[in-house]
């Protein structure tokens, strides 16, 4: 294949990705700024919904795209022909010839119909759709979420859209599975969207004629050890958080782990660092505080300023059940720290067979994680993983998969 070829265009659709306004969507943006240092042949477009003017981030240029949608995401899909329309219009002020596209790259459910708008126009294009989480079938999280009639009649079109797309990707073999399962998800755990599911129980399983499980990678360049080696203190531990305080991350698990841990070993300081914001981080500071608990709480940082936060710590916790995978376990290892994560948590399928024990604790648990952190006070086991997590190394095998 002549990689120098005009068709090598990368078209990249997505939700997430840092604007002037708000620094969300890391992982896009680590992964285009990867794809194109390893592949500077490709002509990498990003696209990006929103009003306001085109922008450029870190010498990647963003071109932004009105769309149209009701409140509370109610039927999704109602101004498609308009949004479809504006996303196209954006690729011919951007320069892009669809005759020259290789592969449209699109993120969730809502945003699948701009690869097929494109493909529609080129039919060579091949078509990617990417899940980042257990619910990426796309049923509304709004509040018709348990409306049937509503899910009924957005499911029957998902379903079509999905099985329309040439490759699925996604974030973890957990991710996989509860999206080809659906609406048989009552295993998740997950009674909010096992409700949603109940909807649509006669709903045939999405049936997608290709898939790809592609690990949030991170950027070695700012996720690394620090030059110095670690000198482990025994008589103290800085243990880091990094995620939205809400009750499915586990946060006030930890705090009560913490408690447990220091009530019976008074010969180690416990210090523990959150990274956040959300609507359980009053409870996490109020418990933090009356238990007399060193904890600290910050705001949302960048990269930059996390690589340095994590490089800060002894070990990281996020006990989370109910996520698909989790970029802040894989950064915090390529930092050089280990992390302690769910049993039931994306992140979970990196870990060594051998090493479960060590490293993952049983969802909602805080006994078991106490345990879990004390073995790792007295025994400061090294971790290890079943393969690379950097994006050099995850990037090269995904686009042989895609062709390119």
């Amino acid at each position: 294949m002549n990689k120098t070829a005009k068709s090598n265009t990368y078209i990249y659709v997505t939700p997430f990705f840092p604007s002037p306004e708000t620094w969300r969507g890391a992982y896009c943006f680590d992964f285009v700024k990867a794809l194109k240092r390893l592949r500077p042949d490709l002509r990498v477009e990003v696209f990006v919904p929103g009003k306001g003017g085109d922008y450029e981030i870190d010498g990647i240029k963003v071109w932004r795209f009105p769309t149209r949608e009701l409140p509370s995401n109610i039927l999704p899909f109602l101004f498609r022909r308009y949004n479809e329309k504006s996303f196209l219009a954006a690729l011919a002020r951007a320069g892009v010839d669809l005759r020259n596209v290789k592969i449209c790259h699109g993120h969730t459910a809502n945003f699948l119909i701009y690869p097929l708008a494109a493909k529609r126009v080129n039919p060579q294009i091949k078509t990617l759709l990417h899940h980042h989480d257990l619910m990426s079938f796309g049923l509304n999280n709004g509040r018709l979420r348990h409306s049937r009639l509503h899910n009924i009649i957005l499911a029957r079109g998902l379903r079509r859209f999905h099985e329309a797309i040439d490759l699925h990707v996604f974030i973890s073999g957990l991710c996989k599975r509860s999206f080809l399962s659906f609406p048989d998800i009552d295993w998740l755990g997950d009674k909010d969207y096992s409700l949603q599911a109940h909807t649509v129980r006669k709903l045939e399983p999405v049936k997608v004629k290709d898939s790809y499980i592609l690990y949030n990678g991170v950027d070695g360049e700012i996720f690394k050890p620090s030059p110095s080696p670690r000198r482990l203190k025994y008589d103290s531990l800085i243990i880091g958080c990094v995620g939205n305080f809400q009750s499915e991350k586990g946060q006030y698990e930890l705090l009560q782990a913490v408690q447990s841990i220091s009530a019976i070993n008074l010969e180690t300081k416990i210090k523990v660092r959150f990274v956040g914001s959300g609507h359980d981080l009053e409870r996490c500071k109020c418990f933090a505080f009356e238990n007399n608990i060193d904890a600290d709480f910050l705001p949302e940082m960048r990269h930059e300023e996390l690589a340095d936060f994590y490089r800060s710590l002894d070990l990281f916790v996020l006990p989370t059940w109910l996520d698909g995978f989790g970029c802040v376990y894989t950064e915090a290892f390529s930092c050089g720290v280990p992390f302690i994560a769910s049993e039931t948590a994306g992140a979970s399928e990196l870990v060594l067979p051998s090493e479960r024990k060590l490293w993952l604790v049983k969802p909602r648990d805080p006994e078991d994680l106490a345990a879990k952190i004390a073995n790792f006070i007295a025994s400061r086991p090294v971790q290890h993983l079943v393969g690379p997590v950097s994006f050099d190394a995850l990037i090269p095998p995904f686009l042989e998969k895609i062709g390119i």
